[in-house]
């Protein structure tokens, strides 16, 4: 009797702590382990590349990297930009966001390095 009346005490103090709690929780979710590296081939407007990802759980980001099929470099235009950025995304969405979410490109994340893109993108 004693004990099931100190396990209620105990229950209803840890209760009411949690309930005091003003910070918000923020539960990360992403099928592949933080830090482990994830590739992928995709085939956009007739072309392959190769899309790998690694989630980063302390940003809540995907770390990206796009390039060429079989080490073909890609441009560094305005306009490579936004392709990459579009492949990004969506490979981002189909093969790590939850159910109906989208992917987004972190906001000045995204850099060429002379043969690849290199960006961060995230589940919303």
């Amino acid at each position: 009797m004693v004990g099931r009346g100190l396990a209620a005490i105990v229950l209803g103090m840890m209760l009411a702590a949690c309930a005091s709690q003003k910070t918000p929780v923020m539960v990360v979710s992403s099928p592949y382990q933080s830090g482990q590296r994830h590739t992928e081939p995709v085939f956009y407007n007739g072309k392959h590349y190769e899309v790998s990802f690694t989630f980063n759980a302390i940003a809540n980001v995907y770390d990206m990297k796009v390039s060429g099929s079989a080490g073909r470099p890609l441009g560094g235009t305005a306009g490579d930009r936004k392709t990459i950025e579009s492949i990004a995304a969506s490979a981002v969405r189909h093969f790590a966001c939850p159910e109906r979410q989208k992917g987004h490109i972190v906001v000045n994340s995204t850099r060429h390095d002379g043969t690849a893109w290199q960006l961060q993108a995230r589940c919303g």
